[in-house]
């Protein structure tokens, strides 16, 4: 598990920084906006669902292309990357804090997930810190929402 130093692409750094920028404001909107609760843990739900089958999606590709890859090992990964994206959708199908509370722990769990991967077959170095920090806020993120839910 390979993480060095080497730094992350701008271009992927950006698409995910900019991809935070739903969570950050959504989630602060909660906290500041309690007349609009109702819309914003709707949207916020949403993009959070999105999302995480996005991640999910992942490893389903580098499972498809990973070169040292055997079919029993593509076959877990492949399975797993649908996970998140059922969860997600379970998720809105919950009452909102139930549903927030899936989908943070999908992503920490989606997390642990990528770091397995990248233990048993390499990925750029930059990959795992890109999504530690990524988790790291939308966890905190959905947590926070949950706060306000009401």
């Amino acid at each position: 598990m390979a993480q060095g130093s080497d730094p992350i692409p701008r271009t992927a750094f950006w698409l995910g920084a900019a991809g935070l920028v739903p969570f950050v404001v959504l989630a602060s909107a909660m906290h500041a906006l309690p007349d609009y609760r109702p819309m914003l843990v709707f949207w916020l739900t949403s993009y959070a669902a999105v999302i995480l089958s996005f991640v999910g999606a992942v490893h389903w590709g580098a499972a498809m292309l990973h070169p040292r890859m055997n079919e029993g090992d593509r076959a877990v990964f492949m399975t797993w990357s649908v996970i998140p994206a059922l969860a997600a959708w379970g998720a809105l199908l919950m009452p909102a804090k139930t549903g927030l509370l899936l989908m943070a722990a999908t992503f920490a769990a989606h997390y642990g997930a990528d770091r397995q991967f990248a233990q048993r077959f390499p990925l750029p170095p930059w990959y795992l810190r890109l999504r530690a920090g990524l988790s790291t806020v939308v966890v905190v993120c959905l947590l926070l929402a949950i706060l306000r839910v009401q």
